[in-house]
């Protein structure tokens, strides 16, 4: 096995025993890659592998929160709905999107997509520009920031998998089963704090650098694409990331000395 199998391979079981606590998470797992390689060569490794690679992101279609975001002016407390689903609009924005960037669509080997239902209404209009055998693969390591907003705690796992049954995607990378529960489940409300947030979404893009994918789609959410490039997307809106930036990212993730009392603050 290679040193790049073996980051790989690393990387991909951490992920599927779960992420309860992503500082650490993010400890253990840096501490074992520097049992691998040192932090130098891991940093050339990944210039070398993302130079190599294109990331677009797609940011999911209007959704009905967005609607009360505007018609409440940003007024949280009037706009705040469990899970919400895409409207006839996004649904229109989303095809148009499509139908632009059709020849770049048709290109993408692998689709990673976040768990809550608009990201997932807004793959299922994507699949039909995708190749057949394109690998999709579910993960909430992308997922929104987990607030104590309805709109970002989604379903459970078993019930997505109930729901998306006909649907070729692969559920193994999904690990926080306490995020998901159902409609009208008392659930006290969990929050996630930034550091949190952007270390999972690191984690998350160095999983990909290392995954054999070259033109890879990451379909998910605003603040999402704000952490990860510095700026904002608009509803359905598809941009091809900057690997610089992804770069800068992933060096804060490798060289910054991590330790449990991150926890604290």
């Amino acid at each position: 096995m290679s040193k790049e199998e073996e980051i790989l391979s690393l990387i991909e079981s951490s992920i599927k025993k779960g992420n309860d606590n992503i500082i650490s998470f993010s400890i253990n797992l840096i501490n074992n890659l520097r049992k691998i390689i040192s932090n130098d060569n891991l940093a050339n490794i990944i210039a070398q592998r993302l130079s190599k690679k294109n990331f677009y992101f797609l940011r999911h279609a209007e959704a009905e929160h967005n609607v009360l975001e505007r018609l409440y002016k940003g007024d949280f407390s009037k706009c705040n709905v469990y899970d919400p689903g895409i409207t006839e609009t996004g649904i229109n924005q989303t095809k148009l999107t499509l139908e632009k960037y059709k020849k770049e669509i048709i290109k993408f080997d692998g689709v990673f997509v976040s768990p809550l239902t608009r990201t997932i209404q807004t793959y299922l209009l994507v699949k039909n520009y995708l190749n057949k055998d394109t690998p999709i693969f579910m993960t909430d390591f992308v997922k929104e920031v987990l607030s104590y907003c309805d709109k970002n705690k989604g379903k459970k796992l078993s019930v997505l998998k109930n729901e998306l049954k006909e649907e070729n995607i692969n559920f193994d990378y999904m690990t926080k089963e306490y995020w998901w529960f159902d409609l009208g489940k008392d659930k006290e409300d969990e929050l996630e704090e930034r550091l949190n947030f952007g270390l999972r979404l690191k984690i998350f893009i160095l999983w990909l650098v290392f995954r054999p994918e070259k033109n890879i789609l990451i379909i998910s959410h605003s603040h999402v694409h704000c952490n990860l490039q510095d700026k904002g997307i608009v509803n359905a809106g598809l941009a091809k990331m900057n690997n610089k930036i992804l770069y800068e990212k992933l060096m804060l993730l490798i060289y910054t000395k991590m330790n449990e009392k991150s926890k604290k603050k």
